[in-house]
C-alpha cells in the first residue's frame, strides 16, 4: 500500500483488534508482524472473559475489565456474521472452588465487596457446587460463582478481527520484523524493517512481549516474556462443560477436551514446555476434577505473554511523541482486553473522546521522573 496513515507493529490479538477498529473510521492501515502465525501471547490463553473471577480486592481496571467482557457480546455475533468464523462466546459464569476454609474466607470476601460494587456475584455451596459441576471433587467445600463470565476461541478470534480488519482495507505482512522506528523532532515518521523503511502518519506498537525490543523508541519500554504453559485432556464424558478455578489453576472445557492451565515464569524468551510445570498443572485439574486421573493427555504446549511491572497494561500515546501510541503488556489479560483496546486505540488517535477512565493503563504513569 501506500504510506499508511497508521502502522501497526505487531499482529497478534491486540494488533489485530487496533487494525480492525482503525480500519472502521477510514484509516489506511498497515499491519506488520514478524511471526509466520499470530499471537505468542494467544497460545497461552484459554481466552477466558473473567474480570470478575479472576479480581481480588479492589481492582483500578475492573470496571474497564467488565466492559471489555460486555463488549463481546456486542461484537462476537457481529465478527461472526461478517466473516462466518465460529468464534465460540461461552457466558454461563465460572466458578471459584474452596478446598479449604481459608480459601473459602477469602471468597466469600470477594463476594462482598464485588456485590458492594454491584455486581451480580453469588456463593455456591458444596451441594449447589455439585449441582453446577457433578464431576467437582467431594473435598470441594463450596465455590464463588461469576455468572457473567465466560470465554471464548482465541485463534478464531484473532482469525475473525484480521479477516474483518483487511476486508476494511487493512494490509496485513506477516514474517517482516520492525526493527526500530524513525523519530525526527516530537515526531515519528517511519518504521524500519530489513524490506526498507516504511513512512507512516502514525505508529502503534503492539508487539506483545516483543514491544521492547523495537529500537528507535524515546525510552526503554517495560515489558517482558512471562511464559505460560498448558495442557489439553479428554473431557470426562457426560460431564457438564465448565470453566473452574482453583488452586492459581483452572480446568476449561473447549470441544470435547479439558483446557488446563497455567504458569507465569519469568525465563526470558523461552517459550519451551517442562515436565515439572506441566506435572504440576495437571495435578491441580485432577485434584478439581478426579475423573481426569483416566483421562488421556492430548497435547501440552507453551506461550509468552507480555507482562509490565505493575501488571497492567500500556495503553495510549506516548508522553513525548504524539503520534506514537502503544497498545501492549496485556499480560493475562490480552484476550479480556484486546477488542476495548482496539476502541480506545481508534478513539486516541482519531482524537475522539475515550468513555472509560484509562488513567491506570496510561503509559506516563512509567514515565514520571522520581
Amino acid at each position: 500500500m501506500a504510506d499508511p496513515d497508521t502502522l501497526i507493529v505487531g499482529g497478534g490479538i491486540i494488533g489485530a483488534a487496533c487494525a480492525r477498529a482503525l480500519a472502521a473510521t477510514g484509516q489506511r492501515v498497515l499491519l506488520i508482524d514478524a511471526g509466520s502465525k499470530p499471537g505468542a501471547a494467544t497460545a497461552a490463553s484459554a481466552g477466558m472473559l473473567a474480570p470478575l473471577a479472576d479480581t481480588h480486592g479492589q481492582d483500578p481496571l475492573l470496571s474497564l475489565r467488565i466492559r471489555a467482557r460486555d463488549l463481546y457480546r456486542e461484537l462476537v455475533p457481529a465478527l461472526e456474521e461478517e466473516t462466518g468464523i465460529e468464534i465460540g462466546l461461552w457466558t454461563d459464569g465460572i466458578v471459584q472452588v474452596a478446598f479449604t476454609a481459608a480459601d473459602a474466607d477469602r471468597l466469600k470476601g470477594d463476594i462482598a465487596w464485588q456485590r458492594q460494587q454491584g455486581f451480580p456475584v453469588d456463593w455456591l455451596g458444596a451441594d449447589e457446587l455439585r449441582a453446577r459441576c457433578p464431576g467437582i471433587s467431594p473435598e470441594a467445600l463450596g465455590a464463588h460463582l461469576s455468572p457473567e463470565d465466560g470465554a471464548l476461541e482465541p485463534p478464531a478470534l484473532i482469525d475473525a478481527l484480521i479477516r474483518s480488519a483487511t476486508a476494511r482495507g487493512a494490509t496485513l505482512r506477516r514474517g517482516e520484523r520492525v526493527e526500530d522506528v524513525v523519530i525526527e523532532g516530537d515526531r515519528v515518521i517511519a518504521a524500519r524493517t530489513a524490506g526498507g523503511r516504511i513512512e507512516a502518519g502514525q505508529v502503534v506498537i503492539a508487539a506483545g512481549c516483543w514491544s521492547g525490543r523495537v529500537g528507535g523508541l524515546p525510552r526503554p519500554l517495560s515489558v517482558e516474556p512471562v511464559r505460560g504453559q498448558m495442557a489439553a485432556l479428554e473431557w470426562p464424558p457426560g460431564e457438564p462443560r465448565a470453566i473452574v478455578f482453583a488452586d492459581h489453576g483452572y480446568v476449561l472445557t473447549r470441544g470435547g477436551e479439558a483446557i488446563v492451565g497455567s504458569t507465569m515464569e519469568h525465563v526470558g524468551f523461552d517459550a519451551s514446555v517442562t515436565n515439572e510445570a506441566i506435572n504440576r498443572i495437571l495435578t491441580n485439574a485432577r485434584r478439581v476434577y478426579p475423573a481426569l486421573e483416566l483421562a488421556p493427555e492430548r497435547r501440552r504446549w507453551a506461550g509468552l505473554r507480555p507482562g509490565t511491572p505493575d501488571g497492567r497494561p500500556i495503553i495510549g500515546c506516548d508522553p513525548q511523541v504524539p503520534n506514537l501510541w502503544y497498545a501492549t503488556g496485556h499480560g493475562r489479560n490480552g484476550i479480556l482486553l484486546a477488542a476495548i483496546t482496539g476502541q480506545i486505540i481508534a478513539a486516541l488517535v482519531s482524537g475522539q473522546p475515550v468513555e472509560h477512565n484509562v488513567s491506570p493503563v496510561s503509559p506516563a504513569r512509567f514515565w514520571t521522573e522520581p
